[in-house]
């Protein structure tokens, strides 16, 4: 079984508008997770068994709040690839100037499922 870390990242980003937050100005936690969701499947789509991958395992931890008109980074790279797995680490920070505002954390699994 070949298994190798793999140094590749995505990243994608988008601003909080009044569409994804509710009453009290917070990003919905389920609009994050559509991003999230959406950037790892443009991410996945790269690689030729993408379509023989089923969902396994998720990690989904939120830090602080998203709160409207915040500009968000979702970034992803790989933090294992094997013959039957892959497994990403994703985090969303809010962008600012001079540090990193990390606002959630999360880590899904894939399976490669064997071609029958």
């Amino acid at each position: 079984m070949n298994t190798y870390k793999a140094s590749q990242k995505n990243s994608s980003q988008f601003i909080v508008s009044k569409k994804q937050v509710s009453k009290n100005k917070t990003l919905k936690t389920s609009i994050l997770y559509n991003k999230i969701e959406s950037n790892l499947n443009s991410s996945l789509s790269f690689y030729k068994n993408s379509s023989s991958l089923s969902f396994k395992s998720i990690e989904f931890d939120i830090l602080k709040k998203a709160y409207l008109n915040d500009k968000l980074i979702i970034k992803n790279n790989i933090k294992k690839l094997s013959d039957t797995e892959i497994i990403l680490n994703i985090t969303v920070s809010k962008k600012e100037e001079k540090h990193q505002n990390i606002i959630c954390k999360a880590v899904f699994g894939y399976s490669f499922q064997k071609a029958s």
